[in-house]
């Protein structure tokens, strides 16, 4: 049996789910020592992408796979790699030194599987060094920049960490070069590095889980920037989860509770002589002491439905205001990609030129890190992202790259942050394409890229003013109080009126004026900063909107790749 057929007699073994020991399955070489990865056939890669394995070894066309990277030696960009990595920090030279030789070199052929879903264990991490690979997630690519791995990038420390299977799926979308760290020695640098393994995993999950949102990979509405609902009655009766009720039928019952053992100890105290289910007697001397009570309860109905019906049309129309702005945002850093798109150099035959595609999609990359710092830096859903940690998982990810973090870790952060360093990379990137002529330099261009750049900083300050003084505290206290005072009230101000039927009212009282409180507080809190549960209901998807913003960053250099004319 050849080398071909033995590797496709595994390939097809792992995809048919059958055990198979190969002998080529690589071990710890030296750092130079390098593995072949082949590309299986068209109908092999079909049912490995549905299925489990590694791609066989054979004899690779290594000019194929292009070596771009600026380090003059492997071991450089490792060093690079795990400096910049979520466990490089505190590691002794002699431990690092260690770390990289226990790295394997290995090339992938295009169309090569790294690893799947469908595998039940994982052996091996794989860092990038030339080439580029496509991350998917239950048969669905994940969007730019995270569904494209590239130099830098670190694949499948997911499932090492956690000791879980493949979360992604990884083939090569180009032949592809980098290196290998098995299971053991990857435990054995986590070993090495300083403080408590355990809080490290912790910090890495929330981050990893702010990243599957981001790009996709999870989603918090299946989709949407917000829960959708359907007009039909019975759909919308048929609602719980999500809803105002959930949050509110404890406390409806409570006072529901309440009026039901200020009923029964009313009759059992006064014995009434009118029926269980009659109003009570107004003459009767203790109802008629009630009464009063229910005289200042209605006085007291009127300005609280007052104030509660003003104070939830304040708090939407924030949360609308912040929606809004939240498009605005997005429409703005369209409209740079949309110019840069639409006035890029081109060659004869119409395409864009090489330096033309560099400036597209540095600006593009530039749009795309403002937008989620920008977020970050208001959602405390979001906010790990601006950390050391974030950052550097950020550049694990193929997100951040190792020049753009290297350039922020200088930043003094007392007074700039990522998203403000972002936006000046954007005006100054594209302005230099226009001293280049790779944009046309001229007055309208400048003026056009000026207005667009201050319109979005102006849009983004705002996001902050409008949070900062949403509402005063002394207004938020006292309509809690004065709605409180009310549904207090309402056990002992219906039963002298209602009696019995005090009881179903008082619960349905509360249902609503409490909800309707809720919802305002709700709506005061668009981005689900509260400390409560409550922005499941009705807060925004933020990562949607990154992501949409993500896919609108390149929509227009690929729109406008070829021309009908």
């Amino acid at each position: 049996m050849n080398w071909k057929s033995l590797s496709c007699y595994t390939l097809l073994c792992h995809a048919k789910g059958l055990s198979f020991a190969s002998p080529l399955v690589p071990t710890r070489r030296p750092l130079m020592s390098s593995v072949m990865m082949s590309s299986p056939s068209p109908s092999d890669l079909s049912m490995i992408r549905g299925g489990e394995g590694d791609p066989s070894i054979q004899n690779h066309e290594a000019e194929d796979s292009p070596d771009n990277s600026p380090y003059d030696s492997d071991a450089e960009f490792l060093k690079s790699v795990i400096l910049s990595s979520n466990f490089g920090s505190g590691l002794k030279a002699e431990d690092l030194q260690d770390v990289v030789q226990s790295f394997v070199k290995t090339e992938y052929s295009k169309g090569s599987l790294l690893f799947s879903e469908q595998d039940e264990t994982a052996d091996f991490l794989f860092v990038v060094e030339s080439g580029q690979c496509l991350v998917s997630v239950e048969g669905q690519q994940l969007p730019a920049p995270y569904g494209i791995a590239s130099q830098g990038s670190i694949l499948g420390e997911f499932a090492l960490i956690y000791d879980t299977r493949r979360v992604q799926t990884v083939v090569a979308k180009t032949n592809v070069s980098g290196f290998r760290l098995d299971r053991a020695a990857f435990w054995q640098w986590l070993e090495k590095l300083p403080g408590k393994k355990d809080d490290l995993k912790h910090d890495l999950k929330q981050i990893d889980d702010i990243l599957a949102k981001v790009s996709g990979a999870k989603t918090k509405y299946g989709g949407d920037v917000i829960r959708k609902f359907k007009p039909s009655r019975r759909w919308l009766w048929a609602r719980w989860s999500g809803t105002i009720l959930q949050h509110a039928w404890k406390v409806s019952l409570a006072n529901l509770l309440t009026a039901t053992a200020v009923v029964v100890g009313t009759r059992l105290l006064i014995k009434p002589s009118w029926g269980f289910g009659a109003m009570p007697d107004a003459n009767d001397p203790m109802i008629s002491r009630m009464l009063g009570l229910f005289n200042v309860w209605q006085y007291t109905m009127t300005v609280t439905t007052f104030t509660l019906t003003f104070f939830l049309g304040q708090a939407y129309s924030l949360w609308r205001d912040i929606y809004t702005t939240a498009r605005v945002v997005q429409g703005r850093l369209s409209d740079i990609n949309l110019m840069l798109a639409v006035s890029a150099e081109r060659d004869q035959s119409g395409a864009y030129t090489k330096r033309a595609k560099e400036l597209m999609q540095d600006v593009a990359s530039f749009t795309r890190l403002y937008h989620v710092f920008m977020w970050a830096s208001f959602s405390n859903q979001l906010k790990l992202l601006l950390s050391d940690m974030g950052l550097r998982r950020m550049v694990n990810r193929g997100v951040l790259s190792r020049k753009q973090f290297n350039t922020l870790q200088k930043l003094d952060a007392s007074t700039v942050a990522p998203q403000h360093a972002c936006l000046v990379w954007i005006m100054t990137r594209f302005l230099k394409g226009m001293e280049d002529s790779v944009v046309p330099n001229d007055v309208v261009m400048k003026q056009t890229l000026f207005n667009k750049s201050m319109e979005l900083q102006g849009t983004f300050a705002g996001v902050g003013g409008k949070l900062a003084g949403r509402s005063p505290l002394a207004y938020i206290h006292l309509v809690q109080i004065l709605v409180d005072s009310f549904l207090l009230m309402a056990p002992i101000a219906l039963t002298c009126k209602l009696g019995v039927w005090g009881i179903p009212a008082v619960g349905i009282l509360t249902l609503f004026y409490s909800g309707l409180l809720d919802l305002s507080k709700i709506l005061l809190h668009p981005l689900g900063n509260d400390d409560e549960t409550y922005h499941e209901s009705v807060n925004m998807d933020l990562a949607v909107i990154i992501r949409e913003s993500n896919g609108g960053s390149t929509r227009w250099m690929d729109g406008g790749e070829e021309l009908p004319f």
